[in-house]
């Protein structure tokens, strides 16, 4: 490990992946490792698996090499997860996972209570999701199913934070949570919705503060602990601090390809809200216009059918652009890969993921998956990129297909006047949330 005074320690929080950086004061990364903690279920709901998750942060914290020089800690997660505490700060509740599924009746009560999915994306920027993508119908739930666990919670916070209060002690909240897709947050008043208000979610929240803000110091170290942020703002974090903003879009690719557009127009319609076009809130509590597609999770799903078809134990997955092949395909319009595998998600909500066609070895059926994850790229863009030329325009692509040069020449293809880029640093997601540290 490289000699420092001043260490940053970052965990990046993933649904499965669990990921803990070192960075210099300078945020050159010395030292990472990673784990998995897959999620539970407990009385039949499934849940993320905190406490594992908390007893990891700790044991790396306590073993890793210069834990001494480590003087801040910062903490990304992925959104739609908020946790219920109880007066003494313990879960009043599991923390439920945004993949558990509820009684469609409950959504249905929902809508009926508080507005249409049209009424409340105008007001929130949020689309309707399946399951409990919707961090707004998951407390609706709670209070409907069980009422005097809800009453008795005194603190609603999201899971950075929850993570952060577990290494200090002390708890606070910030809009890049607040923001993803819950419900729970105005777009326009940069306040609290009607949503928030009807489920007494105000008087329920502890301090609203910064990413970066200090929340207090990591019991065994003495280190600063920040407030924590939500995984793709974090990406989002050193494209607006380097970049002319309005001249870039980024694709932070994963499970979720998420398409941002900072300095989009705040205008959310009622024709956005089937196409899974939304508005997070940034670092700075901007509204950023997105749209996302569960590509990642599409792409690793055909990867392992491709693999059992093909009788490929290992798969070369930096297999580039065969020109020749593609026009092939392309003219011969037998082969494709519809989307989409998440039903309600994604720019095709209502289409059922499936392949047309037999490819007959799997280089092409490889060159067919590209092309599809290629164009739900295009759709995505084109969705959140209203008004806007793309000429001498830049496409920021960080994460999974960054590293898979057949997608990104395939993109580059059909937007021929977007410029198309990797990401310098491979993992924006880390490197943001050592900038708020």
């Amino acid at each position: 490990m490289e000699k420092s005074e001043y260490l940053i320690a970052v965990f990046d929080i993933g649904k499965t992946n669990k990921k803990f950086t070192i960075f210099t004061k300078n945020l050159k990364p010395i030292y990472s490792i990673s784990t998995k903690i897959p999620e539970i279920k407990i009385n039949g709901i499934i849940c993320d698996n905190v406490e594992k998750i908390t007893q990891w942060m700790k044991k790396v914290l306590n073993e890793v090499p210069n834990k001494d020089k480590i003087k801040a800690i910062s903490i990304t997660t992925f959104g739609a997860t908020g946790v219920l505490l109880n007066e003494n700060d313990n879960l009043a509740f599991p923390v439920v996972s945004y993949n558990h599924e509820v009684d469609p009746k409950i959504k249905r009560d929902f809508y009926q209570k508080f507005g249409s999915p049209e009424e409340l994306y105008l007001e929130t920027g949020t689309p309707p999701y399946g399951q409990l993508l919707n961090f707004g119908i998951q407390l609706y739930w709670h209070k409907v199913v069980r009422p005097q666990i809800y009453e008795k919670t005194k603190s609603i916070i999201y899971l950075p934070h929850y993570l952060s209060l577990k290494l200090c002690g002390n708890k606070a909240i910030e809009t890049t949570c607040v923001g993803c897709h819950t419900y729970l947050y105005n777009i326009k008043k940069k306040s609290w919705s009607s949503v928030a208000e009807k489920l007494e979610v105000p008087q329920k929240s502890p301090p609203w503060l910064k990413p970066w803000s200090i929340l207090g110091k990591e019991k065994t170290s003495g280190a600063i602990v920040t407030v924590g942020i939500h995984d793709s703002n974090a990406s989002l974090l050193p494209l607006t601090l380097s970049m002319e903003v309005g001249n870039f879009a980024l694709a932070s690719t994963g499970t979720w390809c998420v398409f941002m557009f900072p300095k989009a127009p705040v205008s959310p319609n009622r024709n956005d809200v089937y196409h899974d076009v939304l508005y997070y809130i940034d670092a700075f509590d901007n509204p950023v216009r997105s749209a996302r597609f569960k590509g990642g999770y599409e792409f690793d799903y055909y990867i392992d059918l491709f693999s059992k078809k093909y009788g490929k134990e290992k798969i070369d997955l930096s297999l580039d652009l065969d020109l020749d092949l593609w026009t092939k395909i392309l003219e011969e319009k037998e082969l494709f890969i519809i989307p989409t595998l998440c039903p309600g998600s994604g720019q095709f909500p209502n289409s059922k993921g499936k392949m047309i066609g037999e490819p007959k070895d799997f280089k092409t059926a490889y060159h067919v998956l590209n092309l599809s994850i290629a164009i739900q790229t295009y759709y995505a863009l084109k969705y959140i990129m209203i008004g806007k030329s793309l000429s001498n325009f830049k496409l920021i692509v960080a994460g999974g297909f960054a590293k898979n040069p057949m997608y990104l020449k395939m993109v580059a293809t059909i937007l021929k006047d977007l410029e198309v880029y990797k990401a310098k640093y491979p993992d924006l997601t880390s490197l943001g949330t050592a900038i708020t540290a």
